[in-house]
């Protein structure tokens, strides 16, 4: 029998139910510009799964945001989505040379007014509700104060690669006798790799904050399971409640599609339809990508070694040669000139997506940044890894060693060493990392589809969420 009577309480909680409004997220990534890529694509991840999201920046890369993408567009298909800034405290001109500098200033000045804003109720309106979950970058260690103080639960994300995460949380064990082994490169080198940068102050202050993971509710990873397996089953002993969502932007793409949504150029570059023309010019798998998205100048003698080993290497390439991250003075040698424009193409812009999902494209010159390491990956393309920076060291070894998904060039910019490594990866040696890197795309496809591992992590983190609300 039907029951057809609805009593009062249940009506009343039914009506709750309709009217009241989803969780309400705070996403706070660093201040430091490339790790906000994917953590905006996470943003919108969250805002198709219904949630409504705040996102947090401070000025100056707000106005990044506004300089390098059209935001409205790129939100117009969120109603539920954000922008909020906050202040750091320093000069409007400031850049992220110094992220040491700006780390401090957040964890000083801006602390006191992340608290203000979520306490002062001006986050509240009458389409969203109080914040009910804070998504924050894990180095900024004063979110877990603030949100200890008022009791809201966080998630941290990190932008580094679960390789170098495994490393910096085991740097104050390397005299001791507890360690957690590694299997990724050996343990000697990966000490190694990371000692040679312990006495700059910015790695420093990362593994300080890192040890503090412990007290958030999970940790997103921007990884899959079928490419960090090992590390992440050693990271739950850190922080046990993972999600391995990756590749986010990847993520992003397939459910947009399945909402039938356009999907929306990604800001890790601007579209330049220059060098994709170009590049439909191009055979199949004959072009080298090079992007090396180094914060620091490369110098006058580093730019031209680079320049002389990719036209000696007589294969075709596109570089994307930023005005500001190189310095070239004075004369070009004819010989550069003439092999450019007879192979290569120079461009100051363009987006790493489009670019690597190009036909022609064959192989990949990168600083080895986890971002640009894991587009390689999405789509099939080859390394060649020149690192500058710690992460980026322990990147290329794990990817080139273990994945023998890519080459590690030599440190050293030396126009022979980056020849000789150009038709290696280019040339009949590369078909090893070819094979092995097109097994890694499948996989990684595989991972943000319906029942792939990243897809399912993606939808616990959600109720997860969800129930931190109820």
């Amino acid at each position: 029998m039907v029951r057809s009577h609805v009593s009062h309480e249940e009506k009343s909680q039914m009506d709750d139910q309709i009217i009241s409004p989803p969780p309400h997220i705070i996403v706070f990534p660093s201040p430091l510009q490339r790790p906000i890529n994917p953590i905006f694509d996470l943003a919108e991840l969250l805002c198709l799964s219904g949630l409504d999201v705040t996102f947090l920046l401070i000025p100056y890369t707000h106005s990044l945001l506004l300089r390098h993408i059209n935001i409205e567009s790129r939100l117009n298909p969120y109603p539920n989505f954000r922008l909020h800034t906050i202040s750091d405290g320093l000069p409007p001109d400031h850049s992220e040379s110094n992220p040491t500098d700006l780390l401090l200033s957040l964890e000083t000045l801006t602390k006191p007014l992340f608290r203000y804003l979520l306490t002062s109720g001006k986050l509240i309106c009458d389409e969203r509700g109080p914040v009910s979950c804070i998504i924050s970058d894990g180095i900024m260690s004063f979110v877990y104060d603030v949100a200890n103080e008022i009791q809201v639960p966080v998630i941290s994300a990190l932008t580094l690669s679960p390789s170098c995460l495994l490393h910096l949380s085991n740097l104050p064990n390397l005299t001791g006798a507890a360690r957690v082994s590694d299997p990724t490169i050996g343990e000697n080198h990966a000490d190694s790799i990371i000692k040679h940068d312990l006495f700059h102050p910015f790695p420093k202050h990362l593994i300080n904050q890192i040890q503090q993971l412990p007290q958030s509710h999970g940790l997103i990873l921007n990884t899959f399971k079928a490419l960090d397996a090992s590390i992440l089953s050693q990271i739950r002993s850190i922080c046990p409640n993972l999600y391995a969502i990756g590749p986010i932007y990847k993520h992003l793409g397939f459910r947009q599609e399945a909402k039938r949504m356009t999907p929306l150029l990604n800001y890790s570059g601007v579209q330049n339809n220059d060098c994709l023309l170009w590049l439909n010019s191009q055979q199949p798998k004959s072009v080298l990508y090079v992007n090396i998205d180094n914060h620091s100048q490369l110098t006058r003698v580093q730019t031209f070694e680079l320049w002389h080993g990719l036209v000696n290497s007589e294969k075709g390439f596109l570089w994307v040669r930023r005005p500001d991250s190189i310095s070239v003075e004075g004369r070009i040698p004819a010989k550069l000139i003439k092999g450019t424009k007879e192979k290569g193409f120079i461009v100051d812009s363009a987006s790493n997506n489009q670019v690597l999902a190009h036909k022609a494209i064959g192989g990949f010159l990168t600083d080895g940044d986890w971002d640009s390491t894991l587009q390689g990956i999405v789509e099939g393309v080859p390394m060649i890894y020149w690192p500058t920076s710690w992460d980026q060291r322990v990147n290329s070894k794990f990817m080139s060693k273990t994945w023998k998904l890519g080459m590690h060039m030599e440190e050293r910019c030396d126009k022979n060493i980056i020849e000789k490594t150009i038709r290696d990866v280019m040339g009949s040696k590369g078909h090893e990392l070819i094979e092995n890197v097109h097994k890694m795309k499948k996989l990684t496809r595989k991972s943000v589809n319906i029942g792939g591992s990243s897809y399912a992590m993606l939808d616990n983190l959600v109720n997860n969420i969800i129930s931190m609300h109820l």
